[in-house]
């Protein structure tokens, strides 16, 4: 298959996958994001291979791209961007503790843990948001179309409809840029 006939493929599944998205769930997942944030509250988001690189993204994002003037910041998080304290639990507890041990030491009652997987069973994921739902935290899985049991410990779910990779972690950003840029436009709005 040459290169052309695969663009328009991914390209066809993409349009299709962000078709289908629950625009409804989108706008819980704004709520929420909005609620934690003007209560002053803790967003983590977290994530395994890609998932952990648009955790990252989603940080970025929501850190320095929804500001305007001076509207009320998030305090968002991503628990793979410290190298040292990810590899050293990993290496003395295991890869499954290393979200919830960081989780004992930041997570208040009322925050959001946000868990994005393609699988959606990533046991460090699974029990992070055990972890969190136990400290009375609200949590969110964004996973894709493999019926993983992160959605059973979360509160809200959302199930990309695609068992393709790239697509679920396209979505997760897509997802991150619509919601992200709308809290912008919406800041900006009140100071006109």
């Amino acid at each position: 298959m040459n290169f052309n006939i695969f663009y328009d493929r991914y390209k066809e599944e993409f349009i299709e996958t962000i078709e289908k998205l629950d625009v409804d769930f989108l706008e819980t997942l704004l709520y929420k994001m909005n609620e934690v944030r003007i209560q002053g509250k803790q967003i983590f988001v977290l994530g395994n291979g890609g998932s952990a690189t648009s955790a990252s993204h989603w940080v970025c994002d929501f850190l320095k791209g929804v500001n305007f003037n001076s509207s009320k910041r998030f305090k968002i998080y991503s628990l793979t961007d410290n190298n040292a304290v990810f590899s050293a639990l990993g290496n003395d507890f295991s890869y499954d503790d290393v979200f919830v041990e960081q989780l004992k030491n930041y997570l208040e009652k009322g925050d959001l843990v946000i868990g994005m997987s393609v699988s959606g069973k990533s046991p460090n994921l699974v029990k992070a948001l055990q972890y969190a739902r136990e400290q009375e935290a609200t949590t969110i899985s964004l996973i894709g179309d493999f019926c993983g049991e992160m959605g059973d410990h979360s509160d809200y779910t959302l199930v990309i409809p695609s068992k393709n990779y790239g697509i679920v972690e396209d979505c997760h950003m897509y997802i991150a840029h619509t919601i992200s840029q709308h809290i912008y436009q919406l800041n900006a709005d009140l100071v006109k």
